[in-house]
């Protein structure tokens, strides 16, 4: 059998917000794009966002997707953030993490190391960063 491919699903409020938030705020691209249903991309990472219905309203902002980055990736993904001004905020989950979160509460995790050292790529102290407000 060959490798699955695979995407997560988020669930959004709003699929016009939640678009300019991926597509504007943190540089997506949009894939395709049917209705209430489309699909952004960014460093080769795909995610599906998809509005809310009556029988899935209790789903949005429940998502959460581990995104594993390689040594080669971490320069380039925090110069990404930094430059686009991308608000996160550093959680603890097993090791420090970078945590951006959208404007319904789904999470985008990154661990950047397995040392867990984050210096040398201009990123503020994580005591200077406050949480995206997700209301």
């Amino acid at each position: 059998m060959d490798e699955l491919y695979a995407r997560s699903v988020f669930f959004v409020e709003d699929a016009d917000r939640a678009r300019r938030f991926y597509r504007d705020e943190l540089g997506f691209a949009v894939d395709w794009d049917v209705e209430d249903v489309f699909q952004v991309g960014w460093f080769g990472f795909e995610l599906i966002l998809n509005q809310v219905c009556n029988q899935t309203r209790g789903r949005a902002g429940h998502g959460r997707v581990y995104i594993g980055l390689e040594d080669d990736q971490i320069e380039p993904l925090c110069r990404h953030i930094v430059e686009k001004g991308i608000r996160f905020e550093r959680q603890q989950w097993g090791r420090a993490t970078l945590v951006i979160t959208d404007p319904d509460g789904n999470e985008l995790f990154f661990w950047l190391s397995a040392q867990d050292d984050w210096s040398g790529f201009g990123l503020p102290a994580p005591a200077a960063i406050r949480p995206q407000d997700c209301d």
